[in-house]
């Protein structure tokens, strides 16, 4: 088996990881294989090139093109690969694939760096420039910005609102079915909610989404999955990287995830506020002298 040294010099040599980081020089033909390999990290394929090719409405080139560019010899050098990369992991859900119980903190510590880092790195190469502009222009004209989601999205919305409140846009972070219904209904053409959900799937914000959208508000979903019911159910939906791991609902999601969505707030509110004018300047300034002067005087420090 090749040793891959392009791929970052093999830091890690799993093939999630060689997916993970050459995912975004892929073709689209070679990202319907991608796709599939990753879904399917840790089975055995005893398929031969040409039923996959099939299989999957591809030609035997671009799988042997794929399994290349990931660093292998060849189609059969790459099914080994994934059938080695076989794990049990009966007591932890939801973790990387890739840590292991028996790794030394200091070895942990490293792949969490690693995968990490490769997460945003992913969700960068997945930017849609057309996606990005519309959503930028919809927040910079924004006369309400909301946004929503569900457990540790919903921390991600309440950073999201904090960044844009202070930067003198009116914005709110809604984390319950009950709220997020009531202020989708009374949304108007002026406003933008932002819905946030790494599989898509939550029930809440993709109801708050579809209500939203109907009163003629702009709507923004944040997901690993744009295919999903919440990424279907926004006017503009952006993609944050997934491993393609198989994830257990109500248990918890990788922190990979969330930074990703960090990264794309971050990615939105910088895109936003240099756009926006003046304004966002002056409101930051006048922000930041109030806290200062708050917290001088009460002798504390703002968060």
């Amino acid at each position: 088996m090749t040793d891959a040294r392009p791929l970052s010099d093999l830091k890690q040599s799993d093939l999630l990881e060689r997916i993970q980081e050459r995912y975004g020089t892929l073709r689209k033909s070679e990202r319907i294989v991608a796709d599939f390999l990753r879904e399917n990290a840790g089975r055995r394929l005893d398929s031969s090139i040409t039923e996959l090719g099939r299989t999957l409405g591809v030609s035997e080139a671009t799988i042997s093109r794929v399994s290349r560019a990931l660093g292998y010899d060849g189609y059969s050098d790459m099914k080994l690969s994934l059938a080695e990369g076989a794990r049990a992991r009966a007591s932890f859900v939801n973790l990387p694939l890739e840590i292991e119980d028996t790794d030394s903190l200091i070895s942990t510590s490293s792949k969490l760096a690693n995968l990490l880092i490769a997460g945003v790195d992913g969700t960068q190469r997945m930017l849609d420039a057309h996606r990005l502009e519309q959503a930028v222009e919809a927040l910079r004209n924004a006369r309400k910005i909301v946004f929503v989601g569900v457990g540790g999205a919903a921390a991600i919305c309440d950073e999201a609102a904090h960044m844009f409140m202070k930067a003198g846009f009116e914005a709110t972070s809604l984390r319950d079915g009950y709220t997020q219904t009531i202020v989708a209904a009374t949304m108007t053409e002026k406003d933008v909610m932002v819905g946030i959900s790494h599989t898509g799937t939550t029930e809440t914000v993709t109801d708050a989404l579809h209500l939203a959208r109907e009163r003629k508000a702009t709507t923004i979903a944040i997901t690993s999955n744009v295919g999903s019911e919440v990424g279907r159910a926004a006017d503009v939906a952006l993609t944050t990287w997934s491993a393609g791991q198989q994830l257990v609902p109500l248990h918890g999601d990788f922190l990979e995830g969330r930074l990703s969505q960090l990264f794309l707030i971050d990615l939105l509110y910088v895109g936003t506020i240099f756009r926006a004018g003046e304004e966002p300047a002056k409101a930051l300034k006048v922000t930041g002298e109030a806290l200062e002067k708050r917290y001088r005087h009460k002798g504390g420090k703002a968060g």
